[in-house]
């Protein structure tokens, strides 16, 4: 491993996407990104980290990865999960960990998210940033990777978009396949749960050493609905509960919600659900489960964010979010809102905005706290 104690500098690589349609590489998604033509192992950008690797923390690192112990910190974490899981833990320069962003075709428009990660939006996010690209989705994803060496692949990730609407995610399980290397390989994903896997998916995971789903839900029943439009609850909960029960693979399971002002309040509801609806994965592993605030990088995200709590309502959140300090991340929701205080009412006047678009009403479908 190099000096600096981080797998991904020899071993890892991340293929992105971008609105216009063009592909970015780094090593991990946290790093730095340098867009490029034609994706290679040892592109001079990846080159240089890796020297510069052997002295000291490259600058295309995130901060955080200097920080020891800080939650954000990749380089410890990817330390301790090559040390756990990883089969072949040597510092030799291939492809151990690849992860895919290869399309941001996405068939929810989430009132937290954009243009920048899914394509749902495109009809509607102008009306909040006139100057936001629309998404321009790839025809041939699949040319990122077909030239890469995969022999010694033993992780594969894929993000988007909703990476299970995109063909091309099964194509690589199928030349893992061919390669005779998809026994050795975990395989996890984010996904919005809308999408059940078909049988072809089905049986390449079956193959694999085992598959991580990590659900974004943030929330359940009507909140979920609003926060993740035009998703259903009863849709996504049994596509999730046919994977729990889908024993031919070993499916691990954690879902996650991202908390702002409009769904803080269904919080005890989505700790409930997991709790009674989703502790355990496929072959009975303990799911996890997790919760953390939103950020700004979007229109919703900054309307959103706790800072922007009334007095009322941060009394109301802070009473509640004591009552819950056993599950990770809320205790991160108690400090950001004690020290982050701007109350106002953009939050109110997005919603508003977003209700007149979508022919909807948030006061019938959120917490009613919020009233």
């Amino acid at each position: 491993m190099a000096a600096t104690g981080c797998p991904y500098f020899n071993q890892g690589l991340f293929l992105g996407s971008l609105p216009n349609g063009d592909t970015q590489i780094s090593m991990c998604c946290f790093q730095n990104k340098k867009t490029v033509d034609k994706v290679r192992f040892d592109d001079p950008y990846l080159t240089s980290i890796r020297e510069n690797s052997k002295t000291h923390i490259p600058s295309q690192c995130n901060p955080t990865c200097s920080i020891p112990g800080h939650i954000g910190n990749e380089r410890e974490n990817g330390s301790r999960e090559w040390q756990e899981l990883f089969k072949n833990n040597t510092n030799t320069t291939s492809i151990k960990s690849l992860h895919l962003e290869q399309s941001l075709t996405c068939n929810l428009a989430c009132i937290t998210c954009s243009t920048k990660f899914s394509s749902a939006w495109n009809k509607e996010y102008h009306h909040f940033d006139p100057t936001a690209s629309k998404i321009k989705l790839a025809k041939f994803p699949e040319e990122k990777w077909k030239n890469l060496d995969l022999t010694q692949l033993e992780k594969l990730h894929f993000t988007g978009g909703e990476p299970l609407l995109n063909d091309d995610n099964k194509k690589i399980l199928q030349h893992l396949e061919k390669l005779e290397v998809l026994e050795n390989v975990m395989i996890s994903y984010n996904t919005n749960g809308t999408i059940m896997p078909d049988n072809e998916t089905l049986r390449l995971w079956s193959k694999a050493r085992f598959i991580r789903l990590f659900f974004s839900l943030d929330g359940v029943g009507s909140v979920f609905e609003y926060t993740r439009y035009p998703a259903k609850w009863i849709t996504v909960n049994d596509t999730i509960q046919k994977l729990r029960e889908h024993k031919d693979a070993c499916i691990l399971i954690e879902v996650s919600a991202i908390i702002g002002v409009h769904n803080i309040f269904n919080l005890p509801d989505f700790f409930n659900w997991w709790e009674t609806s989703c502790k355990t994965g496929s072959h009975g592993d303990n799911s996890k489960v997790f919760v953390k605030e939103v950020k700004g990088w979007s229109h919703g995200g900054k309307a959103l964010n706790l800072k922007h709590l009334s007095d009322r309502h941060c009394e109301l959140a802070l009473n509640m979010l004591y009552s819950l300090k056993q599950y990770p991340g809320v205790n991160d929701l108690i400090r950001s809102i004690k020290n982050k205080r701007e109350p106002g009412d953009d939050w109110i006047k997005y919603l508003d905005k977003l209700d007149n678009l979508r022919k909807l009403n948030w006061r019938n479908s959120l917490p009613k706290e919020l009233l």
